[in-house]
């Protein structure tokens, strides 16, 4: 065999054992990125279950007078303590439904999780009227994308504060 065949064949192991090893690195690298997507997963319902731990903490912290503003018929008949408590506690929902938003649109939520957070969300709208009469005010505070959402279940709930059941994508 001369050089120039061996070096042929040496050529062509080389570029057999480089196919091979572009294989082996992509399957690596695609159990990676699977990997990395569930621990993103992961990290989107502990960051859900901890800002759902510090709603509940809120609302032990100002159960009684969030039983008293309950009782009135609109903001404008609370103190400002009470309006202080009605906003921080809105902010907070609106917080919750934002993240699972944001998570959702990022791919780190699944779709029954986000559907099922924004249902929560809505509940918490229908039991809780005061809150709509506080949307003008918070509606600059969310993502516009978000705040969008919110308008068009908003336009869902009656002046009485019943929801209107609406789909999500509509």
């Amino acid at each position: 065999m001369d050089l120039q065949a061996t070096a042929q064949l040496l050529g062509n192991f080389g570029e057999f054992f480089g196919a091979i090893a572009v294989v082996v690195t992509l399957v690596y690298l695609a159990g990676q990125l699977n990997q990395n997507t569930k621990a993103l997963r992961s990290a989107s319902y502990e960051h859900w279950n901890e800002i759902s731990g510090m709603f509940t903490d809120f609302l032990a912290r100002h159960a009684a007078e969030l039983t008293e503003i309950q009782t009135n018929a609109s903001v404008q008949d609370l103190t400002a303590q009470q309006r202080t408590v009605l906003m921080s506690l809105s902010i907070k929902a609106m917080d919750q439904a934002q993240t699972a938003y944001l998570h959702f649109r990022a791919g780190t939520l699944d779709e029954d999780v986000f559907e099922s957070r924004i249902r929560s969300y809505c509940s918490f709208l229908d039991t809780t009227p005061l809150v709509k009469q506080l949307w003008p005010q918070l509606k600059n505070y969310p993502t516009p994308a978000f705040a969008a959402l919110v308008d068009t279940r908003v336009a869902g709930l009656s002046d009485s504060g019943e929801f209107v059941a609406q789909s999500l994508f509509e």
